[in-house]
């Protein structure tokens, strides 16, 4: 809701991030990767003629994982090539 953007919050939530970092977990999604369902969940789905494999449009939630295994898959919008 944005209060993780600029408020109170977001000193604590990038404190917490941190910490968490240290023992391995690791925030991933971002727009322009390809789309792989092993580690994206896709909520929305379009066409568009800018890409031209299934690509991550749209982060809605980040993903998280610890090495190799994915405790939390990345929701995404994804648009097919026309």
């Amino acid at each position: 809701h944005g209060d993780l953007a600029d408020g109170p919050f977001a000193a604590i939530a990038e404190k917490l991030e941190t910490a968490l970092s240290k023992f391995g977990l690791e925030r991933y999604g971002s727009v322009g990767e390809p789309f792989d369902p092993a580690v994206h969940e896709a909520l929305m789905h379009s066409h568009s003629a800018d890409v031209t494999e299934t690509t991550v449009v749209q982060v809605l939630q980040p993903g998280y994982r610890q090495g190799e295994r994915v405790l939390r898959a990345a929701r995404v919008a994804v648009a097919d090539p026309e």
